[in-house]
């Protein structure tokens, strides 16, 4: 009986350890940050450092700006391991590699999450394309939800409320609206049918567009986009939150 009173409570304790490491866990967020005008190479770590050190596990792919490397993406195979795709990228084509693993991640139902240019993130214009380098042209309404037709002018300040038939979403909760951005408003009037609205932003004299949205891959996975993703976004709290939010809501398993 002794020897049964001993054993029951150190099985019980090794049966439950899988269940505590399980939930000690911590998710994966890989950052692909290729693009130039906006350099979310400087912003964006100092964003996860400030706000998602400790919580998550920060990993970077990063291409260079400009030059025959610019459409190779560095660590690339830290996208297998992800839990959620961070994507600052624009006008990219990668290597048929590396997009078979962001293809896969998509496939296989993670989150995504996008800032800026990633609506035109794997897309290229007049350039052609490097041997066995891929693009992805269907990324932006089919994975992104969004409907990206160019951008206003720059200069002219953007105010950014709630959308007004969006819905009370957890991704919007406790964010001081309204506020202004220096970023040009992108153009995506009108969104696919799965898309739902978020935020919208407005210029003086032109219709609104919509500016934050989330979606669903066609596996089902979450998607978040925005607009913003300007250098001076990332001195707004305002901003800085509703990322906080998005990343938390994209690795929310419900």
């Amino acid at each position: 009986m002794f020897f049964q009173m001993k054993v029951y409570p150190a099985l019980f304790f090794f049966l439950l350890l899988p269940l505590a490491n399980a939930k000690d866990k911590k998710n994966s967020l890989v950052f692909l940050i290729a693009e130039r005008e906006y350099q979310t190479d400087e912003t964006l770590p100092v964003f996860a450092k400030e706000n998602l050190g400790g919580k998550y596990i920060i990993k970077y792919c990063k291409a260079e700006e400009e030059g025959a490397n610019r459409h190779v993406l560095k660590n690339a195979g830290a996208i297998a391991s992800a839990d959620l795709l961070f994507v600052s990228v624009r006008r990219r084509a990668f290597s048929d590699k590396t997009m078979n693993l962001i293809r896969k991640h998509v496939a296989d139902g993670k989150p995504v999450l996008g800032i800026r240019t990633a609506s035109h993130a794997f897309s290229l214009r007049k350039e052609s394309l490097p041997d066995g380098h891929g693009t992805w042209d269907e990324w932006d309404k089919k994975i992104m939800g969004g409907n990206y037709d160019g951008h206003h002018g720059r200069g002219k300040p953007c105010r950014v409320d709630r959308f007004p038939s969006g819905p009370n979403h957890p991704i919007l909760k406790n964010l001081k609206l309204p506020f202004k951005t220096p970023a040009s408003l992108y153009r995506n009037s009108p969104l696919p049918a799965k898309s739902v609205p978020l935020l919208r932003g407005t210029i003086e004299g032109f219709p609104s567009e919509p500016l934050a949205w989330t979606n669903r891959s066609p596996s089902g996975g979450k998607v978040f986009y925005t607009s913003l993703g300007h250098m001076e976004d990332f001195n707004k709290p305002v901003f800085n939150k509703l990322l906080i939010n998005a990343v938390q809501w994209c690795l929310e398993k419900k």
